[in-house]
């Protein structure tokens, strides 16, 4: 088996309960994880660091997110990514923490993407307050378009989408992205855009390194990982130099994290309500390649996971292609930035269980290879997955 991080399923703490792990993230040393866990006993999540076999819980008295504590009595702890940043889940909002200080550039951000996404013809949320360390922010009806794709066949609840309607959200999202990038580009919002960071190539390769130092530290000396070091320090320059090497296309508004998490459908699906989108903090200006090559690696990563059905890939991966296709990215930019993108993924599942050692595996295998198929446009040809193959990072 190719190694990987060894962080565990479950963790127990000094008092002897028992924890499942969610999600896992490379501590500042080798051997060292942030973790975010959750307990069957306990409402919400609980962030903590494994090191050395041990976990310790880190409380809502979080030091580096002293807001924390005054806010969590006021909903569901549902993300803290210790010492980072906090989501707490009210009745009628959500309420982001930071460290201090931070919350204005994101409130910048929100406020900078707003008025393009409502033209665009997204919902989204509104913010409600906004404070040096925490915004609050309104809350928005409906579903991901991550738990709403993993429905199965004879699922009868409404709540679920049919293949068919599963079809309808992802392109009405498609024509919403594309208005929402052109309509951003637009004269109108000129003085909005320039309060954004410009995140080009360079820092997107810089941002891959990172995830590529992470992993080299975390397996250095260690004989088993040797062949997978070598093989992701080969694609690392390979990428980078795809990247670095390219003409780029014209920069324009981007989300910066955009994945099927942020993408909302309402409760009925068959209906024209518009497609909700949250969560601005990382918007910047870039390259359209940049957030659609983010998406649509996700949703290769949920079809590897087989959280996706072989349909409903092609079916979420042409709307992605479409809204390419709409804002004339360019595909040698598109493979780009999606072979980063899947670089940097394969190193951060590897650091979560359970699928570690197949995102592991992925840096010792040959890259995928492209079939086309006839759903798809002609993106496909140089991206996406091998069909019906399901190999690196799957169950």
């Amino acid at each position: 088996m190719t190694w990987h991080p060894p962080v565990p399923r479950r963790v127990t703490d000094a008092a002897g309960s028992a924890w499942t792990v969610q999600r896992a993230w490379p501590g500042t040393s080798q051997g060292a994880y942030v973790v975010e866990v959750r307990s069957p006993e306990k409402a919400g999540v609980v962030a903590g660091h494994f090191d050395g076999g041990r976990f310790e819980p880190v409380t809502v008295d979080d030091r580096r997110l002293p807001a924390l504590a005054a806010e969590s009595a006021r909903g569901e702890l549902v993300v803290h990514r210790a010492h980072k940043r906090a989501v707490l889940r009210a009745p009628e909002a959500y309420i982001k923490v930071f460290r201090p200080g931070r919350a204005l550039a994101a409130a910048v951000s929100h406020r900078a993407a707003a008025d393009a996404l409502t033209l665009g013809g997204f919902d989204t949320p509104r913010l409600v307050s906004t404070g040096s360390d925490v915004l609050v922010f309104s809350r928005l009806a409906g579903r991901s378009f991550y738990e709403l794709g993993q429905s199965h066949a004879g699922v009868t609840d409404r709540a679920w989408a049919t293949d068919a309607s599963f079809a309808a959200m992802w392109a009405r999202w498609s024509r919403a992205w594309t208005g929402t990038v052109t309509a951003a580009g637009s004269p109108a919002f000129q003085d909005s855009l320039r309060q954004l960071p410009h995140r080009d190539a360079a820092m997107e390769a810089a941002n891959l390194q990172r995830w590529v130092d992470h992993w080299l530290r975390h397996s250095a000396g260690i004989a088993d990982a040797a062949p997978a070091r070598a093989a992701l320090l080969a694609r690392a320059r390979a990428v980078t130099e795809t990247l670095l090497s390219t003409p780029p296309d014209p920069a324009g508004w981007a989300h910066g994290d955009l994945h099927d998490k942020q993408i909302l459908g309402g409760e009925m699906f068959e209906g024209a309500g518009a497609p909700g989108l949250l969560d601005f903090d990382e918007s910047c200006r870039a390259e359209a390649a940049l957030d659609l090559a983010n998406l649509d690696v996700h949703l290769e990563l949920r079809w590897r996971q087989k959280l996706l059905t072989t349909r409903r890939y092609i079916i979420a991966h042409s709307a992605v292609m479409s809204a390419a296709a709409g804002l004339d990215v360019s595909p040698h930019r598109f493979a780009a930035y999606a072979a980063s993108t899947r670089l940097r993924l394969a190193c951060l599942y590897s650091f979560r269980p359970p699928w570690g050692a197949r995102a592991a595996e992925y840096l010792v295998s040959a890259f995928p290879t492209v079939t086309a198929h006839p759903a798809a446009s002609a993106f496909l040809n140089s991206q996406g997955p091998a069909l019906p193959e399901r190999t690196p990072i799957g169950a």
